[in-house]
């Protein structure tokens, strides 16, 4: 049997909706819409598995690029899911101020998901012996740059 070749623009079937569930936050703001990365999706896979490996403990890798990460117990998840989850995050975000309300935990996984300089995402999943799942996407560029705002306000 032939290795699959994918084009690096489109997400594999286990993917499927990542992107899109990100951009449908992105347009909310009238942010540019990201593109699947084959490229980063490997380097995410590449994590998720380290973490399982590890006992699938939260920790974030130090790769160049920016990561949101995303654990969860019991049913399997659809892969919007995890976005959503980092979505929910906007709660803490002030829109006048472009910044977090309180403190920058509370709202990252949302403003890497709003970083207008961003262009590429690619995400992975991997399932723990205990049942749970940890789901990593990556960012390129990365957002959440220290001193600088998620995006310009128009």
């Amino acid at each position: 049997m032939k290795p699959q070749i994918l084009q690096d623009d489109v997400e594999p079937a286990n993917m499927k909706g990542m992107t899109a569930r990100h951009n449908y936050w992105r347009k909310e703001l009238g942010l540019p819409s990201f593109k699947w990365s084959n490229k980063l999706a490997a380097v995410a896979q590449k994590w998720a598995n380290t973490l399982k490996a590890k006992g699938c403990n939260m920790n974030h890798s130090t790769t160049k690029y920016g990561e949101n990460l995303y654990w969860s117990m019991g049913k399997k998840r659809k892969p919007e899911e995890s976005v959503d989850a980092w979505a929910s995050e906007k709660q803490y975000f002030n829109f006048e101020t472009l910044e977090c309300n309180e403190d920058w935990s509370k709202c990252g996984h949302y403003t890497q998901m709003i970083w207008e300089n961003t262009k590429t995402v690619g995400c992975a999943v991997a399932y723990c012996k205990d049942g749970s799942e940890v789901w990593v996407c990556n960012y390129e560029p990365a957002g959440n740059v220290v001193g600088q705002k998620p995006y310009k306000k128009k």
